[in-house]
């Protein structure tokens, strides 16, 4: 069984404006890779009112237009170039129009055959969102009757893409147009397989032996065995079973590094509780209205830390945290300059954010290769669900540079607390 750390929650001012750098790389907004590709927020089932609104029909529109051109190289503000996958999309007669894409096997298991379900969770989501940035769901939707838009990368396979309508209120018309397309999967370079094997993973007294395998080829992979071991609470002895649990890094092509990024992982029941799981990084503060320790930063898409090669034979690397800028509003508003010290675990009931390690790896880590890499074998978020789906955000690059103006936070917790049986 896994043991659970309570995270004590700092007062409730203690909002965090979160800006991260880590060697000047910013990170991919990967998409899930369970298969759903949605827009986010709290309230599945069609808006604000749980089941939606019963009376849109479905109808599909012969003469609207979505099409799938294929991957491309998109540069950023920054000078970065990455993959994107282009969209072009034709609505006449619309006021609004959304573009979503999933994988076909997740929408039948969360929707059989009903669009209608499948878009009323789609407003939902933005209508959640536009609660809490405190802007109109309309923001977030186009208008142009032709337009083209830029996904981020998509993982490979099978997939679906949707433009849905909406009218002039945010609400779902029922109209949609679909197609179908497939994205196939990368030959894998010679500097991405740099990075797949068997590694120790230490920090000069805490180690991990972990599994560097392949997700997406050039992209992502899966870290196994993290957290493996009997430091999980140093009382008891109790271990965490690093077979059941893994999360992924990704690959920057353009210095070889491999990147750990703060992310949902699954969610799953345990004694007649849920739980969702979490890859989080912690940062360690001092500060005078706050215990001194270590704070979690419970937020998705963040680069933690980067992995560095440091010799020529591919052998060694070293793991340094990215850095954070953390806005404490208890502070006098003053803006710390920091960076992230660790990463681990989570899991959050609803009601609080736990921990399963009381000792982790504290950065620079070095990395040692210990063997050769081996083929993954799990399966992705193996159960789908609504509820999962929503722990993922999809950013779009617009040709127009149209996006949303909200301001993302998070909260901080203090990293420390008693152990629950």
């Amino acid at each position: 069984m896994k043991h659970l750390v309570q995270i004590l929650a700092v007062a409730a001012l203690s909002a965090l404006c979160l800006f991260t750098s880590c060697d000047k790389h910013t990170p991919y907004r990967h998409t899930d890779s369970s298969g759903i590709n949605p827009g986010g927020g709290t309230q599945p089932g069609g808006g604000t009112q749980p089941g939606g609104n019963t009376s849109v029909k479905a109808k599909l529109r012969t003469d609207w237009t979505i099409e799938y051109l294929g991957r491309e190289p998109y540069t950023e503000e920054s000078g970065k170039v990455v993959d994107v996958e282009h969209f072009h999309m034709e609505a006449p007669g619309t006021a609004y129009y959304l573009v979503r894409t999933i994988n076909p096997d997740v929408f039948r298991e969360n929707y059989g055959t009903d669009v209608v379900k499948f878009f009323q969770d789609e407003q939902g989501y933005l209508e959640q969102d536009a609660k809490n940035f405190n802007e109109k769901v309309t923001d977030y939707l186009y208008t142009p009757a032709t337009t083209d838009i830029l996904f981020d990368r998509i993982r490979h396979g099978d997939w679906q893409g949707y433009l849905i309508g909406f009218d002039n209120q945010g609400k779902i018309t029922g109209e949609y147009a679909l197609c179908d397309f497939n994205i196939p999967e990368e030959t894998q370079t010679q500097e991405f397989a740099k990075w797949l094997g068997n590694w120790r993973i230490s920090d000069g007294t805490t180690a991990y032996d972990i599994v560097v395998s392949n997700s997406e080829a050039n992209y992502a992979y899966f870290i196994d065995k993290w957290e493996t071991g009997s430091s999980i609470d140093r009382e008891s002895g109790t271990s965490m079973d690093g077979e059941e649990d893994y999360f992924e890094t990704f690959f920057e092509p353009s210095n070889g590094a491999m990147y750990f990024t703060s992310q949902y992982i699954q969610t799953y029941e345990e004694n007649g509780k849920t739980y969702d799981q979490f890859f989080f990084g912690n940062f360690y503060y001092n500060g005078r209205q706050y215990e001194k320790g270590e704070y979690i930063v419970p937020q998705e898409g963040l680069d933690i830390a980067a992995a560095q090669m440091t010799g020529s034979g591919n052998d060694e690397a070293v793991v340094n945290g990215c850095a954070v800028s953390v806005y404490m509003t208890d502070e006098d508003n003053s803006l710390i300059e920091t960076e992230f010290t660790s990463m681990q675990y989570f899991a959050d009931d609803g009601e609080q954010l736990m921990k399963f390690n009381l000792n982790v790896p504290q950065f620079p880590l070095t990395m040692t290769k210990i063997g050769s890499a081996v083929p993954h074998t799990k399966a992705v978020a193996k159960k789908i669900s609504t509820r999962q789906a929503l722990k993922h955000h999809t950013r779009l690059h617009d040709v127009k540079m149209h996006g949303s103006k909200a301001q993302r936070s998070a909260t901080a917790r203090q990293a420390k607390g008693m152990v629950r049986e």
